[in-house]
């Protein structure tokens, strides 16, 4: 199943979108659904701190499922922009904001918050801005750490369609992403702001080889690395310095099947409900 894990979602002072951005909205829905998508995150991005009054502006989108077409899971975001290292403190479960959504993704400004993204801070995703030259470098012992910790490294690439600049250093920074986690734990997304941004999966496995990610590795960066985020959201949400609860198959009821792993892993079919109990 491919995935598109950033859809920016429109930000308004009053928490609802306007016809015209649902229009858009749908439109780019429509134009996945066309590619063969199966899943997106729609993504609110903030800046500054984090509030805590369980606020989530993301509603679901009604999409077009008539004539065997098939239906998109639809999930929820919250991508922080963090420069402070205070910002830190309100980023746990316990913040009513943070347990609002299905996914939490870090975009870090700096060498610090970076090393803090890949080594403490409980979040799912960790974006960055790959339009321009890092302010920092990716250096092996923090990207092993996330990786180890299941985070994923997010590469959008719409970016490079609206800016030559700006793909050349997708290019660069994408690459050498790719060299340090030598292709784990990476996911590759639109951030479309209009549905003429949109690439179809095997567009975005040919690019991908100009990263220098083979064909296999191109492709679980819309497939099962997406199904590893929400795996590790779901843990994410569900425990946080709790209890482990042990059980055996046989006792799993049908919809907790994913508890047991899956050996079917790399499969384009996600069957995963971010729901809570």
């Amino acid at each position: 199943m491919f995935c598109d894990f950033n859809i920016p979602y429109p930000s308004q002072s009053n928490g609802k979108i306007t016809e015209e951005q649902l229009i858009n909205l749908k439109k780019i829905l429509n134009m996945l659904q066309k590619f063969g998508y199966e899943a997106v995150a729609f993504n609110n991005t903030i800046s500054g701190k984090i509030p805590n009054n369980g606020s989530n502006p993301i509603q679901t989108i009604p999409i077009d499922t008539s004539d065997n077409k098939k239906d998109i899971k639809q999930y929820s975001r919250l991508t922080i922009i963090m420069n402070d290292a205070s910002q830190n403190y309100s980023l746990n479960s316990n913040n009513e904001t943070i347990s609002a959504y299905d996914i939490i993704a870090i975009q870090p400004q700096n060498e610090k918050i970076f090393q803090l993204a890949c080594s403490v801070l409980d979040i799912d995703i960790i974006s960055l801005d790959f339009s321009t030259r890092l302010p920092f470098y990716l250096k092996l012992p923090m990207v092993n750490l996330a990786i180890e910790r299941g985070i994923h490294f997010e590469i959008n690439y719409s970016v490079s369609l609206r800016d030559n600049n700006a793909r050349k250093h997708l290019i660069s920074n994408a690459a050498n992403l790719a060299r340090v986690t030598r292709g784990k734990n990476i996911i590759i997304s639109s951030e479309a702001q209009k549905a003429l941004e949109i690439r179809g999966p095997y567009d975005i496995i040919n690019l991908s080889s100009i990263f220098g990610l083979n064909q296999a590795l191109a492709k679980n960066c819309i497939t099962s690395n997406c199904r590893k985020v929400l795996l590790h959201s779901k843990t994410r949400k569900n425990i946080h310095k709790g209890v482990v609860s042990i059980s055996t198959l046989d006792e799993l009821e049908p919809e907790e099947s994913w508890k047991a792993g899956d050996k079917d892993l790399d499969a384009d079919v996600l069957h995963f409900d971010m729901d809570e109990d």
